[in-house]
């Protein structure tokens, strides 16, 4: 690796770019920490890219306000996509590889079919077992066919997203902490792991509030940071990668936007303070991406809504990864 200046790095293959690659539980805030680091003017933020081919089969907006399949910034990365692998996005979203991702909320049925969901299980379990595993051992299994090839595909996107958009920082809130890992491992100059946590009974009431079970609300994000704590803590080296909180985002945006840019290598802009300012292109996330009046708010509903036995539920359940994750 050599450093050209504070903003850019160039590896062997040369790409002069940085990934900030947003792992959390779903509900935790990571829309609006790709949104907060896209109002950057060298940042693009990408929302869940590993969820592209579903929405552009499903037609879904891009949160420009156009459809996925006629917004000028993507449409012009599926040019560039087609001219160098010859895959149309518009014409086979699924084509182009990415990592597994099953969607709960906005469901293509003729591509997630049972079967699909029963491999992409099997092949999570493959690799949370892997990751047990010593680090010389690790490394003489490999992982799927299909998810090696994910990997090249997603650098491959990164890159022509940051050549078409003349960005240098690309976050992807994609959230899988395996992904995340395995990126690194592959590309450590240019991954950069961000481990966003909110309080585990904001989390809880947010999903039991749409509808979800006691045990459905819980087990997600319960099962998310017992896998993903040991092991970015473990493969990703502190200097590549960083924890922050959603409550400390929303109560303390300046604070928390110069410690994110400080760690991708990037001045802290002011305008990264209003959201409104710049346009974004996310694909998937929450609702807040169209929202015309985009603001950093704090939602701390739980704590005047959740008490007795729903309380108790939480405190049984969750109280001690609550702890861990510095909740009190």
């Amino acid at each position: 690796m050599v450093n050209i200046d504070s903003n850019k790095t160039v590896n062997s293959s040369g790409d002069n770019f940085r990934v900030l690659y947003v792992c959390s539980a779903a509900r935790s805030g990571s829309t609006l920490t790709d949104m907060f680091v896209g109002g950057h003017s060298q940042a693009a933020s990408l929302g869940e890219l590993n969820f592209l081919g579903n929405g552009i089969s499903l037609n879904h907006k891009c949160s420009c306000g156009m459809d996925l399949r006629i917004c000028s910034q993507w449409h012009e990365v599926f040019d560039a996509i087609k001219y160098s692998t010859n895959i149309d996005f518009l014409v086979n979203p699924y084509a182009y590889n990415l990592w597994d991702a099953i969607s709960s909320d906005t469901i293509d049925y003729e591509w997630q079919t049972r079967s699909k969901v029963l491999a992409i299980n099997f092949r999570k379990a493959w690799l949370s077992s892997r990751n047990l595993l010593p680090g010389l051992l690790r490394d003489f299994i490999p992982i799927p066919p299909s998810l090696s090839k994910a990997l090249d595909n997603k650098m491959n996107l990164y890159r022509e997203i940051a050549h078409c958009w003349k960005k240098s920082i690309i976050v992807d809130s994609s959230k899988n902490d395996r992904e995340a890992i395995e990126l690194f491992k592959k590309w450590p100059a240019n991954i950069k792991i961000v481990l966003l946590t909110r309080d585990g009974r904001g989390v809880y009431f947010s999903r039991r509030s749409s509808g979800y079970t006691q045990s459905e609300s819980i087990k997600g994000w319960l099962n998310y940071y017992r896998r993903a704590l040991p092991a970015l803590d473990k493969f990703i080296p502190p200097e590549s990668f960083l924890k922050i909180r959603y409550e400390d985002l929303a109560t303390k945006p300046e604070e928390v936007g110069r410690i994110l840019c400080n760690f991708a290598h990037i001045p802290f802009e002011p305008e990264m303070l209003d959201f409104t300012r710049f346009t974004r292109h996310l694909v998937g996330g929450n609702n807040m991406r169209f929202s015309s009046n985009k603001k950093i708010e704090l939602d701390i509903r739980w704590q005047t809504e959740l008490y007795g036995d729903e309380l108790d539920f939480f405190t049984r359940t969750g109280g001690d990864m609550n702890h861990q994750l510095g909740y009190q």
